[in-house]
């Protein structure tokens, strides 16, 4: 059995993050498809995911006790673990574990990028990772600077750490858009989370000067009451599905991420498949993943003013370009192979 253990798994991403491994495990050639076995978390709506049915799937409760218990009743038919949720097994096991670790909060804690409340369970789940942690497991991380980071903060070996970024766009297709335009859209994929950087961004956005410009509108992805002030508007979306999430791409021009910290951007690869050119805050991780049109510092008012007025007269050098590659094929056959 291939347990691939989604506890603590439940959000719109981490949902996002299933479908690509589900919508590939699909396609492989698996001559008992129960023998891959999803521990999922209770509070993940399942007609969010298209074709879990196809496997063998358990939904528990997201606690150490409960999850420690779903291991005891399989152990003996466990194969792999591949742990999704950046949280080793609650139990030891002596067979090939994978850890995909995809928050890089839980490295660096900083009550910046966070709440006192977040920053304290945060260190929590630190020292509950590092803890259950074991030097046989092996990791899984998107980028150059999360292994870094990652092996610095748990002590994990550089040879135990794979660089695999993956992510499924293919239901995203590229349209020519018009930079041109007298109406310009600008796309903000994000939560309330507090390392978001959103409050500077509106200000920042209502600050900003589209002179030329008939309309310039600013979409969010969460609920909040829209505005209109001279030729700008800010209009919230509130929660979207993916088919509205893909709408919302093609409709804007532009893609900006202004967080201060992400482990990966994945609203980036989307906007650019999308033929959206970005907009990304000056961190690590997101200059990894793209070659973006405009970069700017986030903590910096002025300079993300800058960064809208820049996209509104074209004065850019290049259109964004991604530069990761996708290794979700190989991902796959580290879950598959040898069992």
């Amino acid at each position: 059995m291939i347990l691939i253990d989604a506890t603590y798994i439940h959000s719109h991403g981490g949902a996002s993050i299933l479908q690509a491994l589900i919508n590939e495990l699909q396609k492989v050639e698996l001559y008992n498809k129960k023998k891959v076995y999803f521990l999922l978390d209770h509070r993940l709506d399942l007609n969010q995911l298209n074709g879990i049915d196809s496997f063998k799937i358990k939904k528990i409760k997201a606690t150490h006790f409960t999850r420690r218990k779903a291991y005891l009743v399989i152990l003996n038919k466990i194969e792999k673990v591949i742990c999704l949720s950046n949280v080793p097994p609650p139990i030891r096991i002596n067979k090939t574990v994978y850890i995909y670790f995809h928050n890089l909060l839980l490295l660096k804690r900083k009550m910046i990028f966070s709440s006192f409340w977040y920053f304290f369970t945060s260190l929590i789940k630190f020292l509950y990772i590092r803890f259950y942690n074991s030097n046989r497991y092996k990791w899984i991380v998107q980028t150059v600077y999360m292994k870094k980071e990652l092996g610095n903060k748990f002590r994990v070996s550089s040879s135990m750490i794979k660089i695999l970024p993956f992510y499924d766009v293919e239901d995203i297709h590229f349209q020519q858009k018009d930079f041109k335009s007298n109406q310009l859209s600008f796309l903000c994929v994000t939560s309330n989370s507090k390392h978001k950087n959103l409050k500077k961004v509106i200000k920042s956005f209502l600050k900003s000067d589209f002179t030329g410009k008939e309309k310039v509108t600013l979409l969010i992805t969460i609920n909040g009451n829209n505005i209109n002030y001279e030729n700008k508007n800010i209009r919230y979306m509130g929660y979207l599905n993916r088919y509205d999430t893909i709408k919302a791409y093609s409709q804007s021009q532009y893609v900006i991420l202004p967080s201060l910290a992400e482990s990966f951007g994945l609203p980036i690869i989307e906007g650019i498949k999308s033929g959206s050119n970005v907009l990304i805050s000056n961190i690590k991780s997101l200059k990894e993943i793209c070659k973006p049109s405009i970069i700017f510092d986030p903590l910096d008012e002025k300079d993300i003013i800058k960064a809208f007025e820049t996209a509104s007269d074209m004065s850019y050098q290049q259109n964004s370009m991604i530069t990761i590659k996708n290794e979700i094929n190989t991902f796959i056959k580290l879950i598959i192979n040898d069992v």
